[in-house]
């Protein structure tokens, strides 16, 4: 009897998760399983697809090439750091999706995407599209092409944000944005930046309201930018905008972060909040924290990536005569 595969656990993530019946589930698989509803590619999957549908892209050691979406989908892969950060487990499986460019076109306004993996930039050319809990290896780009409006880019760990044309209504919260920058500066350009982990170059917003912020970076506002509650490394920060009185500066990160990983090299779990007594816990407006993990709304950070349906942490399989007995361990991730 063989092992369970990873996309099967993957498919069975999705049944767990009982998503609507009028959207058809149709799976991204280029192992070499093939079958009703499985497309090689997120181009294939696309195109036979309806708007509404839902694209699992599943586990796989080879990445998925570009993809430029042009229909209205909710597109999820299985988390990032998956190995990482464990224990405890995220995944039974923790193999991920890398996919490259993905390219939001007009007729994809309102899709979806969470739990990928990039290894560089993904431009947004359409209104209303939500990028959340995606590991990039590059920037996210905003009107790309043309005026936006209605982006929401949440609960990622990647580069920055950038804006070609003129971008409204922005919501960028909950993200760690590492070694690299953030520049929204058109005229007409709106939207809230918040509880934000911003760690290197600089962050240059206009027209924004700033809160929960955490910056290890330098931040630029203009004349009509409105920030409060934020926290800085640098020992001075700038007095342009409506500038609050609960900014608060020289607050290193040691004092903030774990920044301590459990396996050589940089993720996510650098960027939990240390426990014991820390500066940035409570001090958010409302009490929230300060940085990605605090929210108010129930839409902190979530380490890994795992996509907002069940996953299986849990996995263990014996085999008696005929028999394979599976016994599933699994966990919502709202």
């Amino acid at each position: 009897m063989k092992n369970l595969s990873a996309s099967l656990l993957f498919v069975l993530l999705a049944l767990a998760g009982q998503l609507a019946s009028a959207q058809t589930i149709r799976r991204v698989n280029n192992t070499g399983v093939t079958g009703t509803n499985i497309y090689v590619d997120l181009t294939a999957a696309q195109t036979a697809a309806a708007n509404g549908d839902i694209i699992q892209v599943e586990p796989s050691t080879t990445p998925y090439p570009a993809f430029t979406c042009t229909k209205q989908l909710t597109i999820v892969g299985p988390g990032y750091f998956l190995g990482e950060n464990q224990p405890p487990a995220l995944q039974a499986n923790t193999i991920n999706a890398i996919i490259s460019t993905i390219t939001f076109n007009p007729g994809s306004a309102g899709t979806t995407v969470a739990g990928l993996e990039s290894n560089t930039t993904w431009y947004i050319n359409a209104n209303n599209i939500t990028v959340q809990r995606c590991r990039l290896s590059g920037y996210i780009y905003l009107a790309y092409g043309s005026n936006t409006s209605g982006a929401v880019i949440r609960q990622n760990y990647f580069y920055g944000v950038q804006e070609s044309s003129v971008s409204t209504n922005s919501l960028i919260t909950n993200n760690i944005m590492y070694a690299a920058s953030t520049n929204i500066t058109a005229v007409g350009a709106s939207g809230e930046f918040s509880n934000n982990t911003c760690i290197g170059s600089s962050v240059s917003l206009n027209n924004f309201t700033v809160r929960n912020n955490y910056f290890n970076s330098t931040f630029t506002p203009t004349a009509n930018t409105n920030w409060d509650y934020n926290m800085f490394t640098a020992a001075t920060i700038a007095t342009i905008g409506t500038k609050g009185a609960n900014n608060v500066v020289n607050v290193p990160l040691a004092s903030v972060f774990v920044l301590a990983p459990t396996a050589p090299g940089q993720f996510d779990a650098w960027y939990k909040l240390k426990t014991g007594t820390n500066p940035a816990v409570g001090a958010g407006q409302g009490g929230v924290d300060i940085g990605a993990t605090g929210s108010a709304t129930g839409y902190g950070y979530r380490f890994g990536g795992l996509p907002a349906i069940p996953s299986i942490y849990q996995l263990n399989q014996a085999v008696t005569g005929n028999s394979l007995n599976v016994t599933l361990g699994t966990r919502s991730n709202n």
